[in-house]
Parts: structure tokens; sequence; C-alpha cells
């Protein structure tokens, strides 16, 4: 009998205590934050002893001297611990610790008033809370000690997941934000951390850019961090980076003290996130930009791909006749997903557009007054007009009243004024040496003849010799 009651006053005992340790007010903190551990209200203020034991042993006391005395439970760097003496009585913690976890108990004149349990949580953050772009970002959480708990994450209020674990890879400076990490202890208590990621590099921009013949083009290249400045200690700085056109280098980047600058646009600053680069003699076809960023020991290459687009318009046949059927044809090297090329005519009667994403667009016309005159091609996307190029149609004209014709009028008068001047001078020519060949052979023959004397009517030499 005595035996059964000693063991029910040990269940009892045990049953009391549970309930007690049950009861006691859990405080949830995060590492390296400033926590207060309530001790109650006050009726005699300072003059009252104060002690603070944890885990059963003395940690903290302030006695009616307003000496503070510390226990062996007591980690190294006392000076994070205090206790305000007055009305509370609370022990302050600075810049806590998981070490300082575990089951403090406020007495006062040697008597109980209140137990309060500190669980301590660390929220890990890997590499860290400033990332380059494309790192991969890890999240973690560990208690002391360790507890079974549930946990979910946020990011701008907005849940993304559970569990103790969150690995984003390849991050992107839209992931920039404020990550909670929710915490709910099986006896209902629970709190939230909050942790803030900066991701630092290349804020999207247009990934075509539209040439006009030969004018100079800018190559988008935009940051969310003062890229152009030197950088204080242990804040993202530049080591590298280039311009390349069909693997070959067009600019190289100019780094100084880890701000970075083309070239060219070295002396102008007028915004230090602006890392644009113009090309002066540009080309269509595609332009890599790069740039190797570097954050304590991390270092990272970061790129991005522009488009230099050329938009070129043309027939399927050259010469055009009145009800002829003809093809008009735009093309482009590259256009957006959602861009469209679109035909329309100046009066607006006549309009096609491709389908989305198309790069070619040919429309069949039968060539009349009506169908002649502007045709122009542009990218749409929705009703934004990004580029556009004219094409003109004509008609031939009459045969007398074309300039073709007249041309070859006049062309051909001059080849038969030209032939008949060629004639003239060679019959000219001609003439003068028969001529020529005629008097030397009278006057041969009168050198023979010279002495002899005719009476012939039809011969008389020195007669003929005056004559010639």
């Amino acid at each position: 009998m005595k035996q059964k009651l000693q063991r029910f006053s040990l269940y009892l005992l045990f049953f009391q205590t549970g309930l007690t340790m049950g009861s006691n007010e859990k405080i949830l903190a995060e590492i390296g934050k400033k926590i207060s551990l309530p001790c109650g209200d006050s009726t005699n203020g300072e003059k009252q002893e104060i002690q603070w034991n944890k885990d059963g042993s003395m940690f903290m006391r302030y006695n009616r001297n307003k000496v503070k005395t510390f226990g062996k439970a007591v980690p190294a760097g006392s000076n994070r611990f205090d206790i305000q003496p007055g009305i509370t009585n609370n022990l302050e913690m600075t810049a806590v610790q998981l070490i300082d976890a575990g089951t403090f108990t406020c007495k006062k004149s040697g008597s109980d008033v209140k137990t309060v349990e500190l669980i301590v949580f660390e929220v890990l953050v890997e590499p860290s809370n400033i990332l380059l772009m494309s790192e991969n970002l890890k999240l973690s959480v560990k208690s002391s000690p360790v507890m079974n708990f549930d946990v979910s994450w946020l990011k701008n209020d907005i849940k993304i997941t559970d569990g103790p674990n969150v690995e984003l890879k390849n991050i992107t400076i839209e992931q920039s934000g404020d990550y909670t990490c929710c915490i709910k202890m099986n006896d209902g208590a629970e709190t939230c951390f909050s942790k803030t990621i900066r991701v630092k590099g290349i804020i999207p921009s247009p990934a075509i850019v539209y040439m006009s013949g030969k004018k100079p083009i800018t190559l988008p290249f935009i940051f969310n961090f003062k890229v152009r400045d030197s950088p204080l200690q242990d804040e993202v700085r530049a080591i590298e980076g280039n311009i390349k056109y069909l693997s070959s280098t067009v600019q190289t980047l100019t780094v100084t003290s880890g701000a970075a600058c083309w070239p060219q646009k070295c002396q102008t600053k007028s915004d230090p996130e602006d890392l644009s680069a113009s090309i002066r003699s540009p080309q269509s076809g595609l332009y890599q930009m790069e740039i190797v960023l570097k954050i304590g020991e991390r270092e990272k290459k970061l790129q991005r791909e522009v488009c230099v687009a050329n938009l070129t318009v043309s027939t399927s046949h050259n010469i055009m006749v009145s009800e002829s059927n003809i093809t008009l044809l735009c093309s482009i090297n590259c256009i957006e997903k959602d861009g469209r090329l679109c035909w329309r005519h100046e009066n607006k009667s006549y309009e096609i557009c491709g389908p989305p994403g198309k790069g070619k667009l040919a429309k069949e016309i039968t060539v009349a007054p009506e169908t002649t005159g502007n045709w122009t091609c542009g990218v749409l996307i929705g009703e934004k007009r990004l580029a556009s190029i004219n094409l003109t149609l004509e008609l031939p004209q009459g045969f007398l009243s074309s300039p073709l014709f007249w041309v070859t009028v006049v062309v051909g008068v001059i080849v038969f004024l030209l032939i008949v001047i060629i004639l003239t001078i060679m019959i000219a020519r001609h003439r003068r040496v028969r001529r020529a060949r005629y008097r030397a052979w009278i006057l041969e023959n009168l050198h023979h003849d010279r002495r002899c004397e005719c009476n012939y009517k039809g011969f008389a030499p020195q007669r003929l010799r005056q004559n010639i």
C-alpha cells in the first residue's frame, strides 16, 4: 500500500511538472536580434532581489545593493545580458545566439515568479543576402534545441513553398525582395522572420534594335546598380567586358577601380546605371554583350544578345505591266515573338499582316491604277509600329510619251549623223585619192612625151600642161 502511494505521488509530481512545463511561455527568437524575457511586475521596485536561472542553474542575479552577479551558465560575452531593475525586472539579451536557448526562470526573494522557454532560430542565406544575377540562392532554417516545427516561405507576402529549405537556381533581379520564413510549433506558437535578398545584374531591355540605313545605333546594357561608379568595399564591381559580332570583338570595356565604361563614353556619366554602347557603323545580325562582375570572392559572367534588325522590301518583277500579277516581298532578319510584318497601301484600302514571329511576308497584287503608289511594310506589336519602309509602284507610261522612247530616238539620230559624217569623210577622201592618182598619171605621160608635138586636135601637150 505504501509503495502504491509513493508511485501515485511520483505520477502526480510528474503530471504537475509536465503541466507546468507545457504551460510555460515560449519566446521564439531569431539569431542576432535583441529580446527581452519577461519577469512580471514588481511591487517593491529596485529594493527587491532578482535572480534568473537557466535550466536550473543560476544565470544572473541582481541584489539589493545593485550588484550584478553572473553564473556559470552565462556564455562568453556577458555584456550581452542585463537585468533591468524596476517594475519589470526583465532579462535583456542582445545579439542572441543559438547557445542562449533554454528554459529561464525568474525568482524574486527566493520564490519562482515566471518560467520562459527561449527557442532560437537561425535563417541561413547562401551565398549571401546580395547575389549576382544567375547565381543559386539557398534559404534554410535551423533551431536550438533541434525541434519539430512546420515552416512555410513567403516572398513579398505571397506563399511560395513549404519546408525547411528553399533553393532558387539562376536567380534573376525580378526575384529580389523580402523572403519571410514563418514557423509554427506543435503547441501553436508561431513567428515569422524576414530576410531581404538583393540581386545585382542586367535590367531586361529590348533584345532587338532596328537599324535605318547606316545610321549609328545604341545597344541597351542597363543595370540595377551603379556599374559606372567605383564601388565601396564588399559591393559589386566590374572586372572586364566586351561586345562581339560574329565572334569578333567590336568594343572592349574600360574598367577603373571597379567602375566600367565604353571607351567613347568614359567622360560622360549622365546615368551611372546605363552602360549602353553606341555602334557607329552597325551591321544586321546578332551582337553579344558580356561583363564579368565580382562581389567578395565570387565572380559571374553575365551575357545578353541584341539582334540588329534590317527591314527590306522588293517586288517579284522589276517591269510591271497593267493587269499583270506581281508579289510584294518584305523580310527582316529578326523579330519579336508577338511582332508581325504588315503590308499597307497609302489609301489603307489594302492591308495584310503575317502571323506573329514570322520574319517574311509576301503579298500578291494585280497591277492597276488603284494598286499603284506607296506601299509600306512595317513591324507591328499590337497597334504599335516599331519600324517601317516604303516601296513605290508605278505603271509604265505611253510609248510616245515614254522617256525611254525619246532617249532611243535621240540616240538613233546621233548614231545616224555619225554614220553620215563618217561616210562623207570616206567618200571625200576616196575622191581626193583618185584625183591625185589621175594627176600623177598625166604628169608621167607628159614627161615621156614632152618633145612630141602633135597637131592632133585632141592632144596638145603644152596646152595640157598649162591647164595642169
